[in-house]
């Protein structure tokens, strides 16, 4: 599952019905092998070349989905002839359907470290000849099953009326309580993000594109070493009631939440100095029933305009480079997007050899194991 879907509610389903309709999709006939999608153009798909096709997107839920539904997947339905349905995704019941074969989601939004641990097993490896990736920031695309869905960073927010006159500007900053006192709040997720662990290695000064295993207790350690000043957020959500209550004066937070913190009127600034890029997958399930089509929703998903149209309803940062959402200033504020240039892209290659003892020291540290 995202980062971010464990921070919003699931996607309300329509119970019995949405369940039959998944499965009916799972037996469709084999799609026509007379169709021509042409030479893909982002954003753009044939009129009606999907009319009789379903198609089903298992994503995040809440107001992140939601926003997609209504910014992309319902004008590609329209355009398309397709007919849009959503679901929740949940990483094992994609493995189930996987093993049994009986694959009824045609896109998914999950992680990085998910499609390269699943490439090739839970995953389709996409077809770069059906979908234009002319559009997307440089070094997005991290292994051969994905495609950028969102953008969002893991980043130090601060409270403004404590450190107005002097803020942080970096990870070692952030670990510095001496010069900025008060409480921090870091995630103790029941999952591990390997921004989780690169931001304190990066306050230590680690070059992150050589990475150790020997690194892993290191980045806990630093987290330690905040002793009474540290607490714990287990959700975004939470993360967010943090700052807004003033219970903690600086964060390591998804922006996201750090936004919702400053729009519901809270003094929270974010730090672009230093931070860590986080962007979703968008992936074909393995033995999905249409590829074809799946690769054309992607490539239309990539669009500026529903890009820009996207992160006007949820927030979210596009992953094109030339959306142009047209947001307020405190949102425009909290946008990874525009910021990319100065982020710290994850060293996966590491992460996701590692991820095994990566995820057993996480858990240790988070449950007092």
């Amino acid at each position: 599952m995202t980062t971010l879907s464990r921070s919003l509610s699931a996607v309300a389903l329509t119970g019995a019905a949405a369940l039959l309709l998944a499965a009916c999709s799972s037996e469709a006939a084999a799609p026509p092998s007379d169709r021509d999608f042409g030479t893909p153009k982002v954003g753009t798909i044939a009129e009606g070349i999907l009319d009789g096709v379903t198609l089903t997107y298992a994503g995040p839920g809440g107001i992140f989905q939601e926003g997609q539904d209504e910014a992309i997947w319902q004008p590609f339905a329209a355009a398309s002839g397709a007919t849009m349905q959503m679901d929740a995704f949940d990483s094992g019941k994609l493995k189930a359907m996987v093993d049994s074969g009986n694959v009824s989601w045609d896109i998914v939004d999950t992680s990085q470290v998910d499609t390269a641990r699943g490439c090739g097993t839970l995953y389709e490896k996409i077809d770069p000849s059906q979908i234009d990736t002319s559009e997307l920031p440089e070094g997005t695309i991290t292994d051969e099953c994905m495609i950028p869905n969102v953008m969002y960073g893991f980043v130090i927010a601060y409270n403004t009326e404590v450190f107005g006159d002097n803020p942080p500007t970096s990870a070692a900053d952030f670990f510095d309580t001496k010069q900025f006192p008060g409480k921090r709040t870091v995630p103790q997720t029941t999952y591990v993000d390997p921004q989780n662990l690169e931001f304190p290695l990066l306050a230590d000064g680690v070059d992150l594109a050589a990475l150790r295993p020997e690194h892993i207790d290191q980045a806990i350690e630093k987290y330690q070493s905040l002793g009474d000043d540290m607490i714990a957020w287990t959700t975004g959500a939470q993360a967010q009631q943090q700052l807004e209550s003033g219970e903690a004066v600086m964060g390591y937070v998804w922006s996201g939440r750090g936004y919702g913190a400053a729009e519901a009127g809270a003094p929270i600034a974010p730090v672009w100095d230093e931070w860590l890029v986080a962007i979703d997958s968008t992936a074909i399930p393995k033995g999905a029933k249409d590829p074809e089509a799946s690769h054309a929703a992607i490539n239309y998903f990539l669009g500026a305009e529903q890009q820009a149209g996207m992160t006007e309803l949820n927030s979210m940062s596009p992953v094109n480079v030339n959306a142009e959402p047209q947001v307020d200033e405190t949102l425009a504020e909290w946008l990874a997007s525009t910021r990319f240039e100065t982020g710290h892209v994850p060293n996966f290659e590491f992460w996701v050899e590692n991820y095994d003892a990566m995820a057993a020291a996480w858990s240790k540290w988070v449950t007092g194991a």
